[in-house]
């Protein structure tokens, strides 16, 4: 047809079909066309439900005000590796038409997608990725409107004289949610250890008091002198369910690293030939550093077994992976188990813990309170270690109605904490 022409009656006009960004028009050598099909954009919406990715938002990603107002979207779609060759988190290898791909993208409000592409070192690819993968996982487990069950967990910050970094906690237990918090202040030295356990025991009484033993969820956030975390594990024994966490200093964040290959777990080594029934018991973690406590060993009668738990590689950092802490209780677990067998009349043990905050966590959910004696903790202070908090069968509230104090009567039920 020559131009003016009219068309045929019954034929339309002829359209030249517009190409198809992602299939055969050829974007810029630098930066991707930014076209997104319709199976992306319904992946990327849907799988996270419109809310915003990241784990301490998740805000809604439509807005509406009233039946006269627009629905208002605050939602973006970011790129994990930036759509241009000199954007954030670029990366030139990657295909252009890859780069407006789905598993290239996550679906942000508008403030956390500017947080991400500012702060770029404290987010890149990989930890993208996982933030992505983190929420939703959360969709699929966690929303009560998809039918599934809102899983969450009462935070208990343990918070030492050190700086508490609360920020990455909710990505940590990402995909669940948290109950609420407690938070738990710690300072050796600013208040007397009677005075810390008592806190300490009283507040998690009163936690433990306001929630089911069986359903209830305990998420631990240590960062407090080993002392209070082994006991505040004790003081969690009957919790079925407890998550302790460790924080990584050199990535900032609560959240166990992925790659846990190569890492060494705990081994134990026992007393060598007899010991008595009555000996008294010292145990060493040396998880951190070595211990050193030959002083105090030397002091008490010869009538003695000791239990050693340790790392050849002591370090800091030796705690990178949950694998290994789940390892440490294992291990802590059978010493105390095989020590209540050889030393059924033991009168007291000791306990010296050299090692990472969660790590005394899980040592101390280990306690028995219907097999242990008197149980002597130990805090290091340049140059030895000085006893610090004494546990005894009394302080569990598993163990708060049967078991008889010095006198021989049994607690009574007005001992019980109530909620606050």
């Amino acid at each position: 047809m020559k131009s003016g022409d009219k068309p045929e009656a019954g034929k339309a006009r002829g359209r030249t079909p517009k190409l198809n960004p992602i299939g055969e028009a050829k974007p810029s050598a630098t930066k991707s066309s930014r076209y997104y099909d319709p199976q992306t954009l319904k992946l990327l919406w849907g799988r996270a439900a419109g809310r915003c990715a990241m784990a301490d938002c998740r805000v809604e990603l439509f807005v509406t005000e009233d039946d006269y107002d627009p629905v208002c979207v605050i939602g973006e779609m970011g790129h994990i590796a930036a759509s241009s060759n000199d954007g954030p988190r670029a990366h030139l290898e990657l295909d252009m038409r890859a780069r407006d791909s789905y598993d290239n993208l996550i679906l942000l409000c508008r403030n956390c997608h500017r947080k991400v592409d500012t702060l770029k070192l404290s987010y890149p690819r990989e930890r993208l990725l996982e933030i992505k993968a983190n929420h939703e996982a959360w969709v699929r487990t966690a929303l009560p409107e998809r039918g599934f069950t809102n899983l969450r967990w009462n935070v208990l910050r343990l918070q030492g004289d050190f700086p508490f970094d609360p920020t990455t906690i909710a990505e940590a237990l990402s995909p669940d949610q948290d109950a609420g918090v407690l938070q738990i202040s710690v300072s050796a030295a600013r208040e007397p250890w009677s005075s810390i356990q008592e806190n300490l025991k009283t507040q998690i009484h009163a936690l433990i008091a306001n929630s089911d033993a069986v359903a209830s969820r305990v998420a631990v956030f240590p960062l407090a002198p080993v002392s209070a975390c082994v006991y505040a594990g004790y003081l969690l024994t009957n919790r079925l369910n407890v998550r302790s966490f460790q924080y990584h200093r050199d990535q900032a964040t609560w959240i166990w690293p992925k790659n846990s290959e190569g890492l060494t777990t705990p081994m134990v080594a026992g007393p060598a030939g007899s010991v008595s029934a009555s000996a008294e018991v010292f145990f060493f973690f040396e998880l951190s550093a070595p211990v050193d406590a030959s002083a105090t060993v030397d002091a008490t009668s010869k009538d003695r077994a000791v239990y050693r738990c340790s790392v050849p590689d002591m370090s800091t950092g030796w705690l990178k992976s949950k694998a290994q802490l789940d390892e440490l209780a294992r291990k802590a677990r059978e010493m105390f188990e095989a020590a209540a067998v050889r030393t059924p009349n033991s009168p007291r043990w000791h306990i010296f813990y050299a090692g990472p905050a969660p790590g005394g966590v899980v040592v101390g959910q280990q306690l028995n309170p219907t097999m242990i004696p008197e149980v002597q903790l130990y805090e290091f202070q340049r140059p030895r270690h000085i006893p610090s908090i004494t546990i005894t069968r009394h302080d569990s509230s598993l163990t708060r109605w049967t078991v008889a104090d010095d006198s021989g009567s049994e607690w009574p039920a007005k001992r019980l904490l109530t909620p606050k």
